[in-house]
C-alpha cells in the first residue's frame, strides 16, 4: 500500500459497511457499534432492518460444575454462544417479555428483568400475589406507556382471572385492576399498547373479545371490538413485528388464526388473507404446557429459516419447537439496545 493512500477504518464506503452489517451475528453487531462514532451512526440507522433479519434463537439455562446457572442462546445451525445474566442465581426465569428474561426470586417475589444480549435490567419489588409463576396460568409484560412516561410491568394468573397487577418502574408500587365480570384469558404488549383478550361472565363458552388497557387519567379495559369472536377454545395472542393475532392452541384448531386489524376494528381469518406464518412453540412450561410467537413469512422460506423448516400439518406454515425462542426483534417492541 501507498502511504499517502492510507486511511482510517472510519472512512470506509457505507455501502459495504452495509452489506457486512447484515452479515454479522448480534454480539458483533453490538461490537461493531463501538468501533468509532461513524460506524455507531450507520448501526443506529440499520439496527431495524438488522434485527427483524434475524431468525430466533433458543435459549436455555442450565447448571455448571460449581452448580451455577449459566445461559446459553443457540442458533438454527447448532453454535451456542453463552451470555451472563445478572440476578440469575436463586432465581427462576417464569417468562420472556419484549426481549427481557423475567425472573422471580424463590423467596422474595421480586422480579428482575433482564436483557440476556445488552444486559440491561428493570426491578419491580415483591407483588405478593398468590401467583403460580413458571406456569401457563402466569403471564408477564413489559410495556413503555406513552400516556405515563414510564415504564409498566403488568402480570395476571388466569387462575385469578378477574384482576390485572401493574407496577410502575418509577413508582416502585404494585395496583391492581379489578375486571369485575369480564374474565381475562389473555394480554399482551404491541406497539406501545396492552391488549387483553376478555370473556364476558356469565359467558358463552368460548366466546372471546378484545379490550385495551388504558392506563391514563385510570386504568381501565375499553372494548376496542363491538363483535365477539365465537368457538376459540383455548385462544392466545401472538404478534409479528407490524401484526396481531390471536390462535387457538386447542389441538382441534392447530391452525386456526385470526388477524386484528387495529385500523379498522375488525377480525381478519387467515383463510382471508392467505399469508403464510411460522409459529414458534415454547415448551418451558409446567405441565407439559405451552406458548406460541408467531412470525410472518416472505416468498422466499429458506432465506429466512434455513433447512430446518418443519412444514405443519395442513401446509399453510411452519412449526418450531424448543425450550424457550429468544426473538432479537422483540427489542424494537421497546425500543432498547443499550450500551
Amino acid at each position: 500500500m501507498i502511504k499517502s493512500m492510507e486511511r482510517p477504518w472510519s472512512d470506509l464506503n457505507h455501502d459495504v459497511l452495509n452489506l457486512v452489517i447484515m452479515k454479522l451475528e448480534v454480539v458483533d453487531f453490538l461490537a461493531f457499534s463501538k468501533v468509532c462514532k461513524s460506524w455507531r451512526s450507520l448501526t443506529v440507522s440499520n439496527r431495524n432492518k438488522f434485527l427483524v433479519s434475524k431468525p430466533p434463537m433458543s435459549i436455555s439455562i442450565s447448571y455448571n460444575d460449581a452448580y451455577e446457572k449459566e445461559c446459553y442462546l443457540e442458533d438454527f445451525e447448532g453454535r451456542k454462544l453463552k451470555t451472563i445474566v445478572p440476578h440469575l442465581a436463586n432465581r427462576t426465569c417464569v417468562g420472556i417479555t419484549c426481549g427481557y428474561l423475567i425472573l422471580c426470586g424463590a423467596k422474595e417475589k421480586d422480579f428482575w428483568l433482564v436483557n440476556p444480549i445488552t444486559r440491561h435490567e428493570l426491578h419491580f419489588p415483591d407483588a405478593r400475589i398468590p401467583l403460580f409463576y413458571g406456569t401457563s396460568n402466569f403471564k408477564g409484560i413489559l410495556v413503555f406507556s406513552h400516556s405515563i412516561s414510564g415504564w409498566v410491568f403488568v402480570v395476571f394468573d388466569r387462575c385469578l382471572n378477574f384482576k390485572l397487577w401493574l407496577c410502575i418502574a418509577s413508582k416502585q408500587e404494585w395496583t391492581y385492576i379489578s375486571t369485575m365480570y369480564i374474565r381475562i384469558v389473555d394480554l399482551i404488549a404491541f406497539k406501545g399498547n396492552i391488549y387483553t383478550l376478555v370473556r364476558p361472565y356469565p359467558y358463552e363458552p368460548y366466546e372471546v373479545r378484545i379490550c385495551e388497557m388504558k392506563l391514563y387519567p385510570k386504568p381501565e379495559l375499553v372494548s376496542l371490538i363491538s363483535n365477539p369472536k365465537p368457538d376459540f377454545r383455548l385462544p392466545e395472542f401472538v404478534s409479528s413485528v407490524e401484526n396481531l393475532y390471536v390462535i387457538d392452541r386447542d389441538s382441534r384448531h392447530p391452525n386456526r388464526i385470526d388477524e386484528i386489524d387495529l385500523d379498522e376494528m375488525k377480525w381478519v381469518s387467515n383463510k382471508e388473507t392467505g399469508k403464510k406464518y411460522a409459529l414458534f412453540r415454547d415448551n418451558f412450561l409446567v405441565n407439559n404446557d405451552y406458548s406460541y410467537t408467531l412470525r410472518e413469512l416472505c416468498a422466499n422460506i429458506h432465506s429466512q429459516y434455513g433447512i430446518y423448516a418443519i412444514n405443519d400439518k395442513e401446509g399453510k406454515g411452519l412449526l418450531f419447537h424448543a425450550k424457550m425462542w429468544y426473538f432479537l426483534d422483540d427489542c424494537l417492541n421497546v425500543n432498547l439496545i443499550h450500551e
